[in-house]
């Protein structure tokens, strides 16, 4: 038997995902979690091939251990939240939308989902204003100089 590394069985789930083929990614971020459960993004990654596949409500689960093992991890509760969403419980995307805001202030696309959410349920005035925090927080990602580097 082949020894293969959870670097590369990750990184070849990440080229097929890239690739659109999900359930090639998903057997091999599923395999990746195996040999390393303790790896965040990798079950996030599990979430994320599960909601391209149209799998909602099986991607749930994937993107809570992702935020068991990081409670800080922004991307798991935008995603999280997506998949609520997709499944009609609207609060509950809220609330994950919400943290993902409130552990990156700059999350456009948490405040684009958000605002969606928001008009879903009714919240015209919220779903505006967080409509246009996204687009403002857009624009200047794509306009702005990067002065980091």
């Amino acid at each position: 038997m082949e020894y293969v590394d959870w670097a590369s069985v990750f990184t070849k789930g990440n080229n097929l995902a890239n690739a659109g083929k999900h359930t090639e990614a998903l057997d091999n971020y599923e395999l990746a979690a195996s040999m390393r459960p303790g790896h965040a993004l990798t079950w996030n990654n599990i979430g994320v091939a599960k909601l391209c596949l149209g799998e909602f409500e099986q991607a749930i689960p994937h993107f809570s251990k992702a935020i068991d093992l990081d409670p800080k991890y922004k991307d798991a509760f935008h995603n999280r939240g997506l998949a609520y969403s997709d499944i009609g419980e609207l609060e509950k995307a809220f609330n994950d939308l919400t943290e993902a805001i409130k552990l990156d202030s700059q999350y456009w696309s948490a405040y684009r989902h958000r605002s969606i959410v928001n008009q879903m349920l009714g919240r015209d005035s919220e779903s505006y204003e967080d409509f246009i925090r996204a687009k403002k927080l857009e624009t200047k990602l794509y306009t702005e100089p990067d002065t980091k580097h």
